[in-house]
């Protein structure tokens, strides 16, 4: 999918140094990178540690926007993997950095939010949270709709998930991602119907049909 216009003028004027723009950008792309934050660490992993995801996300941008300068996005896949991998890059950093806390800490949970010196330098600049306008009633359901999702897509294969990660969360093209993954285009989109449709089978094996057939016809607005 092409880089929609706004995006792209937003991405320039970041480079430029545009304070408005950086945060534009993260408004708009904050919940998205939130799920892929949750998504990209296993259900054992979120539960032991107890991840603050704004924070981590806000870290991430600041991250991320660091690296702006460097990055020309081909497509809105394109970027939107690019933004994933820095949150790949940042949470692995901070993950093995509480990996060796924890080694030398007293048993029981080790939160990813506490003072520490990653590699990844985020200084500490904090990013402006816009509202958009989200009752909180609706942000409950769309929440609760989410979480949803997501238990089920924890019970895929890894492969599975990560394809539909790849497809629906960072929008890449079967062509783009068959790029990515060394494979043709069309055997990428058979992958990812055969996850999709192990999907559909879980949510009605988990769900009432009446859930199920609710929860996927908002699949797409969930992402």
């Amino acid at each position: 999918m092409k880089l929609d216009s706004e995006t792209q003028s937003l991405i320039v004027s970041a480079k430029l140094g545009n304070e408005g723009a950086i945060n534009n950008l993260f408004a708009r792309y904050q919940s998205r990178i939130l799920r892929i934050v949750r998504l990209r660490l296993h259900s054992g992993l979120r539960q032991k540690l107890r991840l603050q995801s704004m924070d981590t996300v806000q870290e991430v941008f600041v991250y991320a926007f660091q690296h702006l300068k460097d990055f020309e996005p081909k497509s809105q896949g394109h970027f939107l993997n690019w933004l994933a991998k820095k949150v790949e890059h940042y949470i692995c950093d901070r993950l093995d950095y509480v990996g060796r806390a924890k080694r030398e800490a007293p048993a029981g949970e080790i939160s990813m939010d506490q003072e520490v010196e990653p590699s990844t330098d985020t200084s500490q600049r904090k990013l402006q949270i816009k509202d958009d306008g989200t009752t909180p009633s609706q942000f409950a359901v769309k929440q609760e709709r989410e979480q949803l999702i997501d238990s089920l897509l924890d019970l895929l294969d890894p492969e599975q998930k990560e394809l539909i990660i790849k497809r629906d969360l960072e929008e890449l093209t079967f062509a783009e991602m068959g790029e990515l993954l060394g494979k043709t285009e069309d055997a990428v989109r058979k992958q990812y119907c055969r996850a999709f449709k192990k999907l559909l089978e879980l949510s009605e094996e988990k769900l009432k049909p009446v859930l199920a057939e609710e929860t996927f016809r908002r699949f797409k607005d969930g992402f």
